[in-house]
């Protein structure tokens, strides 16, 4: 060489650590750092293969290690939500420390973004609001400890109940907000529901309060967008009505905004 170069080596760490992806694109090369063009387009290059990579994985896995791996940096949660919901959000993006969910400021932020995007004529957005029954019986009787442990449980199975592109946030205590994305019929919106609430329903078995074993269930209110002049505030509020209905059912329930 004529003169001094600096040389960066990028390695595919995902293949290389893990054996997977072997579809994957190599992104092993060498460049000249002291070129900004070649550096540029390799750097144009490498995002073009993290989104393809991106849309290879389970994004649903993707995302609730992002969310809940407490070394991963508020950068790279960044680039994960560019590649997978499309735009940009604020770096400041809260989550809930107990469940790893959106907080409540960050989850509307993102639904006003959802829903100031075009949608395909026969997909419609639906947010369904939890209310965890008789929740304040397991504080009172179980100390504030156990009932943290219970709420941390419900998050999880929140978060493994949905799907990739759905959003879903601690509204505040033992309540729960969730956006279903693209969703294509209301029957569909009715089988996540239900599904959310059979996971909810399951037994739980807080280690702090071991051999003790908590059964909760919970009401769940349905809110669809049929109307566009809708704000995320009134779809949720809407939610919340439907939520009451549920309750005043019986618990352990849902029910449809209507």
């Amino acid at each position: 060489m004529g003169r001094d170069q600096k040389k960066i080596v990028v390695d595919n760490a995902i293949t290389k650590e893990t054996g997977r992806n072997r579809n994957a694109p190599n992104v092993s090369e060498a460049l000249d750092a002291d070129d900004p063009i070649q550096v540029a387009e390799h750097f144009s290059n490498l995002v073009a293969k993290l989104q393809q990579l991106v849309k290879t994985v389970d994004q649903n896995d993707l995302l609730k290690y992002f969310y809940r791996d407490s070394n991963a940096t508020a950068i790279e949660r960044r680039v994960l939500d560019l590649m997978i919901y499309g735009e940009e959000f604020d770096t400041k993006t809260r989550y809930d420390h107990l469940t790893g969910l959106l907080e409540r400021t960050s989850f509307l932020e993102k639904l006003n973004y959802v829903l100031s995007k075009p949608l395909k004529h026969t997909n419609l957005t639906a947010i369904i609001f939890v209310d965890l029954d008789d929740f304040k019986a397991i504080n009172d009787q179980y100390g504030h400890g156990a009932g943290d442990e219970v709420i941390s449980i419900i998050g999880r199975r929140i978060s493994a109940s949905i799907r990739a592109q759905d959003l879903a946030c601690r509204w505040g205590g033992d309540e729960f907000v969730l956006a279903l994305q693209d969703i294509t019929s209301k029957d569909l919106v009715s089988q996540l529901a239900n599904r959310l609430l059979t996971a909810i329903s399951q037994p739980i078995q807080p280690r702090s309060k071991e051999p003790l074993q908590l059964l909760l269930g919970a009401s769940i209110g349905v809110a669809i967008m049929d109307d566009m002049s809708l704000s995320s505030m009134d779809l949720v509020e809407r939610a919340d009505k439907a939520m009451y209905l549920a309750k005043n059912a019986g618990k352990n329930f849902v029910e449809f905004y209507s």
